[in-house]
């Protein structure tokens, strides 16, 4: 879905340009009909003792810019066809014939010379736009294997799971997995690292090996994130950092344990009384502090609890207006929708979050991961 928007816009954006540089072509061809006819007057009705032909250099100079060399040759012919017929008269045929021809040989080669280097600037954007086109490609390719390496929830019973990601460009910052601890236990976490695109997106297959290898040896949340954030001070610099929620649902004791650094505080939805929890018992931001430190909160669940972890690209979109979608329209949506599955409500606040925005341009990776208790 975000690849098919991001081409869409991509060939919009083409279309968009390919019209403007018609209409400065088209302005431009006109302020040469106009200069030419300026100096035409000029030199006829004003200055009727000395000829203004050399006038001619700029309209002929603009035209080789924007068009073809047959068009801009035959451009200069009639500029100095009415240099000869508005400009003073010579006695001398001979004069006549010397001016004509070295004020046409001067307006063809500042054809020539305007021409070779608008050529050589064609040449060198038509190389840049094959540079551009070819990282294009490659981060085409690049974001389909961030897709394919996003995990599909695990079937876990007692809690139903779902997750979608839409990057705010063909890369994107934002990351989510499930780890099955054992039988009972699967953790859930959701993180975004500092920015969006291809630096951020670097991140996320190290942040992703380090929790992997990790879920299944530390006791829980906050002892992972703990060992996440003594990694990245490893191999980043402060300037970038991560918000990660961390979270291990029990099925048996129908419990969740979490830890979270400096990450949005997920939603907790209690359908039965219609009451809203935010999990906001957090840490630092990760990969910051020398000496950060998180604690483990734990949490009872109830059957129908819904859970809602998500990135700012949900609660922070704007629309043409510059609301933002904000936690309250979140939190009824979610209420509203309380008989649907996982994967359902997924969907629907995507849909209404892309709804909201309108016309406004996505500025953030939009990121939602959502757990129902059965």
């Amino acid at each position: 879905m975000a690849l098919f928007k991001s081409s869409k816009n991509r060939d919009d954006q083409s279309r968009r340009l390919l019209l403007v540089e018609n209409r400065a072509t088209g302005l431009l061809n006109l302020l040469i009909v106009l200069a030419i006819g300026a100096v035409a007057y000029t030199d006829k009705v004003i200055v009727e003792d000395d000829s203004l032909g050399y006038l001619y250099v700029l309209p002929i100079a603009l035209s080789a810019m924007v068009n073809r060399v047959p068009v801009t040759i035959a451009l200069s012919l009639l500029c100095a066809f009415l240099q000869e017929i508005f400009g003073p008269p010579f006695d001398s045929l001979h004069l006549k014939v010397i001016r004509t021809v070295v004020s046409l040989a001067g307006y063809l080669a500042i054809t020539f010379l305007v021409t070779t280097i608008a050529t050589q600037r064609g040449r060198l954007a038509a190389e840049i736009r094959q540079q551009r086109d070819d990282y294009e490609r490659d981060l085409i390719l690049a974001a389909q294997v961030q897709r394919q390496v996003l995990p599909q929830p695990p079937v876990v019973p007692g809690i139903d799971l779902a997750a979608a990601m839409q990057t705010a460009r063909l890369l994107g910052g934002d990351y989510y997995d499930f780890f099955p601890v054992s039988d009972n236990l699967v953790d859930i976490v959701i993180a975004d690292v500092s920015g969006k695109g291809a630096a951020a997106s670097l991140l996320m297959p190290s942040l992703a090996v380090v929790l992997r290898l990790r879920a299944r040896e530390l006791s829980g949340p906050a002892a992972i994130i703990k060992d996440l954030d003594g990694v990245l001070k490893q191999i980043t610099n402060p300037s970038t950092f991560v918000t990660i929620f961390y979270a291990r649902f029990n099925s048996t004791l129908r419990t969740l344990q979490y830890a979270s650094g400096g990450h949005n505080p997920p939603l907790l939805v209690r359908t039965r009384t219609n009451e809203t929890i935010q999990l906001n018992e957090a840490g630092p931001i990760v990969g910051i502090l020398p000496d950060a430190q998180f604690a483990d909160t734990t949490v009872p669940l109830q059957q129908g609890d819904i859970l809602t972890l998500f990135t700012d690209g949900v609660t922070e979109q704007e629309n043409e207006n510059d609301e933002q979608f904000s936690l309250d329209r979140l939190r009824d949506l979610i209420l509203s929708k309380e008989a649907d599955s996982a994967a359902e409500i997924v969907a629907d606040v995507a849909e209404a979050v892309s709804t909201f925005a309108g016309t406004k341009e996505q500025e953030d990776d939009l990121t939602v991961v959502v757990a129902k208790i059965l």
